[in-house]
């Protein structure tokens, strides 16, 4: 019999809620998900040289109906457009799933998170591409109109139709992270309907996963540090030793945007806004209340 492959990708985008969604479709008995949740897999261009260690991640699966991961940079097809392509042609009959957020709020989130990940140190995107992606600007205002993690990646209306060029509607779900928010057993239900799958409610399955909240950041001199392999591994093992750990500095949670970046925000995104609203049958003022 032939191996089964995957067949569901949650694709983003990235601070929408993947992680929950990824941690609650893990607990159903007909599904099963990759761990690591995202294996960065179809966004390097020598994915087929890697398929082996890729199906690996799966080798535990039984009877699941389906097998699936959940890697945002898969939502990112302005940035490696092949992206599509390459699921559709490893699996035409893949489900996709896509869960977009409201974009002020969302590039927000993406600050605090890429700001704890060290974005703006470390060329981290190399984790999850080969496409060349320079450092994050440390001003916030600059890493919205420069770093394809922010505004670029908030243009849900184009990178849902990039996937739609290869996969009907039928096998597209589209959601919604204020929903998820509000209520995360319904649109746990809309996922279960979307696969054809019998709802399993199970406890700690609703939990939320990698909040924005409480992140923190490196200091620039431990960083400055870990470029020094033998320094930092001889600190690593005296912290270790000690219990200490390696002080880490809070992000400021509320991060602020003047009325005309957000005007200008909104402006470029306002086709991609309608559009995407209008698909997933919300009002157009969805995102503004």
């Amino acid at each position: 019999m032939d191996k089964k492959k995957p067949n569901l990708f949650i694709i983003g985008a990235s601070k929408c809620g993947t992680t929950s969604l990824w941690h609650m479709l893990k607990q159903h008995t007909k599904i099963f998900m990759s761990t690591p949740k995202e294996p960065w897999f179809f966004s390097f261009s020598n994915y087929l040289s890697r398929l082996p260690e890729y199906e690996k991640l799966f080798e535990r699966a039984k009877a699941e109906k389906f097998l699936g991961e959940a890697s945002p940079i898969y939502s990112e097809t302005t940035l490696i457009p092949n992206l599509p392509q390459r699921i559709y042609n490893y699996n035409p009959n893949a489900k996709i799933i896509y869960i977009v957020r409201e974009p002020i709020s969302r590039l927000k989130s993406v600050w605090r998170q890429a700001l704890s990940t060290t974005h703006w140190y470390y060329p981290v995107y190399k984790n999850y591409t080969d496409v060349e992606v320079p450092l994050m600007p440390k001003n916030f205002k600059k890493a919205i109109f420069e770093y394809p993690q922010f505004l670029e990646v908030c243009k849900y209306w184009t990178h849902l139709n990039h996937y739609r060029q290869y996969f009907d509607d039928k096998n597209i779900l589209l959601l919604f992270f204020e929903d998820l928010k509000s209520n995360e057993e319904k649109v746990y239900r809309e996922i279960c309907k979307f696969l054809e799958l019998e709802p399993e409610i199970k406890e700690g399955i609703f939990n939320i996963q990698n909040s924005g909240k409480g992140k923190k950041m490196y200091y620039s001199f431990i960083l400055r540090l870990k470029k020094n392999n033998i320094i930092y591994k001889i600190g690593s093992t005296i912290t270790k030793l000690l219990n200490i750990k390696i002080p880490k500095k809070p992000i400021k949670y509320n991060v602020h945007l003047d009325n005309k970046t957000i005007k200008e925000i909104n402006s470029i995104l306002k086709i991609e806004k309608i559009m995407i609203l209008e698909y997933g049958h919300k009002k157009p003022d969805f995102w503004e209340k």
